[in-house]
């Protein structure tokens, strides 16, 4: 067996988890059977929010330790799915070292969803919600606005280096001013808070929230306590977007809200 691609492979599966949005726990678990298969005497994985490290080792070979940062995260549950099935394949025998490495590698390299379909859910969790939580065909109608600035934001920032405090905020700055804007200009019985609520779902933190809550519940505090960091900044990111957009807003439309 070659050791060294294995812990490559284990390293490979843990990265894509992790920036798949997994909780510690997972990827702790996914990563220690794919090692396990080694039969080496020392197999040991330690996974935080923001790092994955390695270590195999054995009397027959040379130690081997791997780190790997984590710089970015999202929801992608295809990549959790497709990484799980990988790796119970390759423990019962169904795949070779190096078919799951190839696997893998593939799976770093190819973009999940094209960038329209996830501009399109964006565009359309904002209308939906801002129904589901009330609001009538006008509110859903102003909400469309408000949900193409916040598509047009994404797309613009796409391929920037700005950190996703600053994204979210001034994402719904921009959101948030739009629907004032609309709501006052082309029908002001609309309610404005439905609105501005649906603009803000996909933005806030229940993913991070949830997966804070297991992470403690199994265990990794560390893990859990930094998810529960990163969930509060991305509220308070988004809680200071909508105000300054209200806040701009009222001021372009005369303080009518």
């Amino acid at each position: 067996m070659d050791y060294r691609q294995l812990a490559d492979a284990a390293m490979l599966a843990g990265t894509i988890m992790l920036q798949a949005g997994a909780e510690t726990y997972r990827v702790e678990d996914t990563m220690q059977r794919i090692l396990d298969t080694s039969g080496a005497e020392t197999t040991e994985v330690l996974v935080l929010s923001t790092a994955l490290m390695l270590t195999l080792d054995d009397p027959g070979f040379s130690a081997i330790t791997k780190m790997q940062r984590i710089t970015t995260r999202e929801t992608n549950l295809g990549n959790l799915y497709t990484v799980n099935s990988l790796s119970r394949q390759y423990c019962s025998g169904a795949l070779t070292l190096e078919e799951l490495y190839a696997e893998l590698k593939v799976l770093r390299e190819t973009p999940r969803y094209p960038a329209g379909l996830l501009y399109l859910g964006t565009f359309l969790t904002v209308v939906m919600f801002t129904l589901l939580l009330g609001g009538d065909g006008w509110d859903a109608l102003i909400s469309c606005g408000s949900g193409l600035v916040l598509v047009l934001c994404q797309m613009f920032f796409s391929k920037s280096r700005l950190n996703r405090f600053m994204y979210h905020m001034i994402a719904l700055a921009f959101a948030t001013f739009a629907a004032t804007v609309l709501q006052t200009t082309f029908h002001a019985g609309c309610n404005l808070e439905l609105i501005v609520a649906g603009t803000a779902m996909p933005s806030l933190p229940g993913v991070a929230i949830t997966n804070a809550i297991r992470d403690t519940l199994y265990g990794d505090y560390i893990s859990g306590a930094a998810r529960v960091m990163e969930a509060f900044v991305r509220a308070i990111s988004c809680a200071v977007g909508i105000a300054i957009g209200l806040y701009f807003g009222s001021l372009v439309t005369g303080g009518v809200l």
